[in-house]
């Protein structure tokens, strides 16, 4: 998999399988936030959107099945969240997506349904330092602890794609946009999708209802909520 960055999800610059013979003396530290600098928007699980939506606009990809996103800045390919040392501002809430990194569960072959943990061989998080990868060839607790979240990452990954598919069938994900003012000039920033408040107060109940016990609303509300925070950020852009 290393090299075929066509394929690679964001911020990952390679991935190769975790092994004790390949990675076997590599040890896992904290090395900041820097990878993410310039990722302007970052996935979200449904399960994490309503404390997300309350730091971060939360919207949906333009591109089926329509996955959220968590807005960091309205300047593509810059985070202004990540600071020149790497550092994350304390009390914003850290998307899991960037928690995982460098970890990440990927099929090895088109069709296989076994999946394997692997890492990004160029991260910074792994060195000489830090805590151990493995310990006498078997998985350290800090792989243990990485396979874990990464797997239920992925689980809610996948919750979520099914949470969206369900919404854009109902018609509620539809192509939206913010404007402002930078430097004088209208600035429109387009190529997402939102929920439009007038498609979701046409549901009726038995539609409602499905949602609830689905345990989507709470994830629509908190989409609809953080949407009061684009203007925000555009007075910030401008």
């Amino acid at each position: 998999m290393t090299g075929e960055t066509t394929l690679l999800p964001s911020l990952y610059r390679a991935l190769e399988p975790v092994t004790p013979e390949r990675h076997g003396t590599l040890r896992l530290r904290d090395a900041g936030y820097g990878f993410a600098a310039e990722l302007a928007a970052v996935p979200v699980a449904q399960e994490e959107m309503a404390v997300a939506g309350r730091h971060h606009p939360v919207v949906f990809t333009a591109e089926a099945p329509h996955m959220p996103v968590a807005i960091m800045g309205l300047t593509p390919g810059r985070n202004p969240h990540v600071g020149p040392d790497g550092s994350w501002p304390e009390g914003l809430y850290i998307p899991a997506y960037l928690r995982r990194y460098p970890f990440f569960l990927a099929r090895l072959r088109d069709g296989a349904e076994d999946m394997a943990l692997c890492l990004d061989p160029t991260a910074a998080q792994l060195s000489g330092e830090g805590e151990p990868l493995f310990e006498a060839g078997k998985p350290a607790p800090a792989l243990d602890k990485a396979f874990a979240f990464t797997r239920d990452l992925e689980r809610a990954m996948q919750r979520t794609r099914t949470m969206c598919e369900a919404l854009n069938t109902l018609g509620l994900l539809q192509p939206a946009a913010v404007q402002f003012q930078r430097d004088g000039q209208p600035t429109k920033i387009e190529g997402f999708r939102a929920i439009q408040k007038e498609a979701f107060s046409r549901l009726d109940g038995a539609q409602l209802t499905e949602l609830r016990d689905k345990g989507y609303l709470e994830a629509v509300y908190a989409h609809l909520f953080s949407m009061a925070e684009l203007p925000k950020m555009a007075a910030i852009a401008a």
